[in-house]
């Protein structure tokens, strides 16, 4: 005789659910989760386990929409408090996130996401650019740049301690995007000494490109640095050269990371920023280096540290 589901079909085992299917893979590294490994954890069979979901992916989705739900704040984003709003996101993202070992990594890597749990995310943190004054296309592209950039950063953490840390991180990424001041102004976090400055567009374009899965636009954004180098100001060196220094600890490109290293020996000559703002450099081992840019990394660890 077929047992009978919570839900009532038959052939399902009561003790299964899609909660109790997600809890149990939220209890090991979802990187290397496999269905066997987690119907020996529910205690089913392989079958049983392939009756509420389809595959890994299937699983994969589930755990995702656990977490999104953790994430999200409850208030909405409003004019007042959507730079608090999305800090409050971020902070969530990285504790959620870190707390199950592998799933920055699986978010990280480019895949199909989960449409419904984060197109929520995705359309929460788009009203939070929004609220804040951004437009709708300058909210999307904020979005793409915050989302990336968290999530590598938390995929780096997950395997070794990670630097800069988080919340200065974090801080830098978000002064790298466009803000708005009273939803009147475009606003810049500059020192009043600066006169100098490429300005908030170009700058979170250069964001932009270096938080981009495409390797070419990596490099042209790195190129473009090298070219500007002079017309940055203070704070707008410091966002660049954090980026690129955690860029490069994560970089599988060796011409990109050539890239990278070459454009943070040029910005180093501008002597705007400090040993804080690139210690992520640090994580990135000289061996995985070619010889011929050994160098560059060689002279920024000797300049810095």
């Amino acid at each position: 005789m077929n047992s009978t589901g919570g839900n009532g079909r038959p052939g399902r085992p009561a003790r299964l659910s899609r909660e109790r299917i997600a809890e149990a893979a939220l209890q090991g590294d979802v990187a290397t989760l496999t269905m066997r490994e987690l119907a020996t954890r529910l205690g089913v069979s392989h079958s049983s386990l392939y009756r509420w979901v389809p595959d890994r992916d299937g699983v994969l989705d589930l755990v995702s929409e656990v977490m999104v739900e953790r994430v999200l704040p409850e208030d909405e984003p409003d004019g007042e408090n959507w730079r608090d709003w999305l800090t409050r996101l971020a902070w969530a993202m990285h504790d959620e996130f870190l707390a199950v070992p592998g799933y920055a990594a699986h978010v990280a890597r480019p895949h199909r996401h989960h449409p419904q749990s984060f197109g929520r995310l995705r359309g929460r943190a788009i009203a939070a650019f929004r609220a804040g004054g951004a437009d709708a296309q300058q909210a999307e592209q904020n979005w793409t740049v915050f989302g990336h950039g968290v999530v590598r950063w938390l995929a780096a953490a997950g395997s070794a301690p990670a630097e800069p840390p988080f919340g200065r991180y974090l801080g830098t990424l978000l002064r790298g995007l466009l803000q708005q001041d009273g939803g009147q102004r475009p606003y810049r976090q500059a020192e009043a000494a600066d006169s100098r400055s490429v300005g908030d567009e170009h700058l979170l374009a250069l964001t932009r490109q270096l938080t981009s899965e495409s390797a070419k636009a990596r490099e042209r954004a790195c190129e473009t640095i090298c070219d500007w180098v002079r017309s940055f100001d203070r704070s707008e060196v410091r966002t660049l050269a954090s980026l690129l220094a955690s860029a490069a600890v994560l970089e599988p490109d060796a011409d990109c990371l050539e890239s990278e290293l070459n454009a943070l020996g040029e910005l180093s000559a501008t002597g705007l920023f400090d040993a804080a703002d690139i210690a992520a450099l640090r994580r990135l081992p000289r061996a995985s280096v070619r010889a011929a840019d050994v160098e560059h990394l060689d002279y920024l660890i000797e300049e810095f540290f």
